[in-house]
């Protein structure tokens, strides 16, 4: 059977009209991928952003706890020492927590307190309040140590692997701060009569 001209171009048409859409359909789904893949990867993976959460979040817990501790303790003991020590904490404790608000405003990092170490905080606030004397001044001096060698030991272990240059920053400067405070907590906890503790 002979085909016209009409005919011919009628049938090549129709065959473009099928073929068309079936390779855009092909070829349509890598292409919706290529921006979705481009941008997870410019994203911050699941575990830096749980360092830089974590460090800050414990840094936070620290300052607070340790500003709010230590200024009990200047009305409470009747040590000048200790009540120096105490000052001394809460001065640089409130520089620390100055420099992570304001790091953690720049980044968007939302700060969060843990709640089991103010629970802790709680109880010893609690304690100390209900001792008087040296016991008082003991134990205070005995928590300073505790509290400070978990924190640097936690700050130290978390500081590798935090992606904000201004977060990891303020750790940098707040660990040999926390590392004097125990120092200063070892030295002080000799002076009182306390057990001696290394580093």
């Amino acid at each position: 059977m002979r085909i016209g001209k009409h005919s011919s171009t009628w049938l090549v048409g129709g065959v473009l009209a099928l073929a068309v859409p079936f390779c855009l359909a092909q070829t349509n789904p890598q292409q919706s991928q290529m921006p979705q893949q481009g941008q997870a990867s410019s994203q911050p993976s699941h575990s830096a952003m749980s360092a830089n959460q974590r460090a800050a979040d414990l840094l936070n817990t620290v300052n607070k706890d340790e500003i709010d501790t230590a200024q009990m303790m200047q009305d409470h003991t009747q040590n000048t020492a200790v009540k120096d020590f105490a000052q001394t904490l809460v001065n640089d404790h409130k520089d620390a927590q100055q420099k992570l608000e304001t790091a953690a405003g720049q980044s968007n990092i939302n700060l969060q307190e843990n709640k089991s170490m103010q629970n802790q905080d709680s109880k010893l606030k609690d304690r100390l309040q209900n001792e008087n004397g040296a016991a008082s001044d003991k134990a205070f001096v005995n928590s300073e140590i505790r509290d400070h060698r978990t924190a640097i030991r936690e700050l130290k272990r978390l500081e590798p692997q935090i992606t904000d240059p201004g977060l990891k920053d303020v750790v940098q400067n707040a660990i040999p701060v926390m590392q004097k405070h125990l120092d200063a907590a070892q030295k002080l906890q000799s002076q009182l009569g306390g057990k001696s503790s290394g580093k």
